[in-house]
């Protein structure tokens, strides 16, 4: 009988490492502000003719997902530019972006709808050296705000002037803080995820091949984090069944050695 406690015990003990195992994935949820700024393949900031920034870049806003085992991050952001270097109104819309490996940089791109034309694909490479931080460090929480290169915290929970530094988090100076100098347009600084100088832009054939879109996220506004989920990923589902099943194994042993003592 002593055997057969033990063993419970120590079922008992894996399943609960399974179910810890299966609930290891974090969902991370912001909403966002920042600055998106048009450029040709020589660099050269073009002018969409909007008010806002001397029509050198526009202010974008949205929601983005970020999937810390995966790597994967999405935003439905949409935003539509009457601008006059492009013809006819282009519509920029649905991020999608992938952490490369275990460094800082995120491989990604944004779809463009343009001239009869939709879903062209710009690719966008970004260095999220501050919003890798903020998770890997385990310092933000739910509430929190990132701005530029800094974590913030507001006790009061009503994001007004109470807020709190809790610290710094090593943000990238955007690639576009270079290309608008001289354009009467006040610098970005530091973004939690910087677009840099590594984005392609549109591709051929698209029309309007090697404009860049880049996108600054946080970039001297704000990413608050609004949720944490923890979500169990399919590998981690297999693992936790097959954890389960040992235990319901173990148990039926139990009975069987108990029945024959």
């Amino acid at each position: 009988m002593q055997t057969g406690k033990q063993l419970g015990c120590v079922l008992m003990l894996v399943a609960s490492a399974v179910w810890s195992a299966a609930a290891s994935a974090d969902i991370y949820t912001f909403n966002f502000t920042g600055r998106m700024t048009v450029a040709d393949s020589a660099g050269n900031v073009l002018n969409s003719g909007e008010p806002d920034f001397n029509g050198y870049q526009s202010p974008i806003s949205a929601t983005l997902t970020y999937d810390t085992v995966t790597g994967l991050g999405t935003s439905p952001l949409t935003i539509t530019l009457d601008s006059v270097f492009m013809g006819s109104p282009a519509t920029f819309h649905d991020i999608t972006l992938a952490r490369i490996g275990t460094s800082n940089l995120f491989d990604g791109q944004l779809l463009a709808d343009w001239s009869g034309a939709v879903d062209l694909a710009a690719h966008i490479e970004w260095d999220a050296s501050g919003l890798m931080y903020a998770i890997d460090s385990g310092l933000m929480q739910v509430g929190d705000r990132i701005s530029g290169d800094v974590l913030l915290r507001d006790p009061s929970g009503d994001h007004s002037f109470s807020e709190v530094v809790i610290g710094s988090l090593g943000s990238a100076v955007p690639h576009t803080d270079s290309l608008i100098l001289g354009k009467g347009v006040a610098p970005q600084y530091y973004a939690p995820l910087a677009a840099t100088s590594g984005t392609l832009g549109l591709a051929e054939g698209t029309g309007l091949n090697g404009i860049r879109i880049y996108l600054d996220i946080g970039s001297g506004n704000s990413m608050y984090l609004t949720a944490v989920t923890a979500v169990p990923e399919p590998a981690s589902w297999a693992f936790l069944l097959s954890g389960l099943c040992l235990v319901g194994w173990g148990a039926r042993r139990r009975q069987v050695t108990v029945r024959i003592q």
